[in-house]
């Protein structure tokens, strides 16, 4: 990286860092508060109609529906309770979240966070420019390198409120990174994603998500 670039860089970096701290407040204490309050024994049973698509240990085995275990139990909740509320809208969530109390989506929040993630077999079809993007991030650095958030092998930041990406297929990064692109997910932390997404052109989602599937 020439010395030209490095101040641009670390500001992008500053930039990402201080939009992380000043939801790492609410993140943190939303996290503890999920895992506090939550009752792993009472997940495990509300999972139960969970485990045709996640898997019984939130390890999905379709490539459509994510793995989520080993997930941060506050981002877990944050989504089930967006899929109840409307905010974020699938035809097979929705009507699940929908049904849940708020009780049920914390216990289930607490017992996939406390399960672990496996990652059975990584893609061996990697993309040199989705690497790139991801450790670097692109386009005259007006887009910060995923990394940063996500960590280096994608095993993301629970306390920021960040979430893991490893073990999830290129099918389902890139439909995410497409939901958010078009304002589709209205989560509460899902401003940095959506600003992210749009300078994204279609190539570029289709390399990054090659490149994640990747992650041991």
């Amino acid at each position: 990286m020439s010395q030209s670039r490095l101040p641009i860089v670390a500001f992008v970096l500053r930039q990402i860092a201080l939009k992380g701290a000043l939801a790492l407040g609410l993140t943190l204490s939303g996290s503890m508060a999920v895992l506090a309050g939550g009752d792993i024994a009472a997940g495990l049973e509300a999972s139960k109609t969970c485990a045709a698509c996640h898997g019984a240990d939130g390890n999905s085995m379709v490539p459509m529906f994510p793995s989520i275990a080993g997930q941060g139990a506050g981002y877990i909740a944050e989504q089930l309770h967006a899929f109840r509320d409307g905010n974020r809208v699938n035809a097979l969530m929705s009507p699940q979240a929908k049904a849940l109390t708020d009780q049920q989506i914390t216990d289930l929040a607490a017992y996939f966070a406390a399960q672990k993630r496996v990652v059975k077999t990584a893609s061996t079809d990697d993309s040199i420019p989705g690497a790139h993007l991801w450790k670097f991030g692109g386009h005259a650095n007006t887009i910060a390198a995923c990394a940063a958030c996500h960590g280096a092998q994608g095993q993301g930041n629970q306390p920021a409120g960040f979430p893991a990406l490893r073990g999830l297929t290129s099918q389902y990064v890139l439909e995410s990174l497409m939901a958010y692109r078009n304002n589709e997910r209205k989560t509460e932390h899902a401003d940095i994603m959506v600003s992210i997404a749009s300078k994204l052109s279609d190539d570029d989602m289709k390399d990054l998500a090659k490149h994640v599937a990747t992650f041991p």
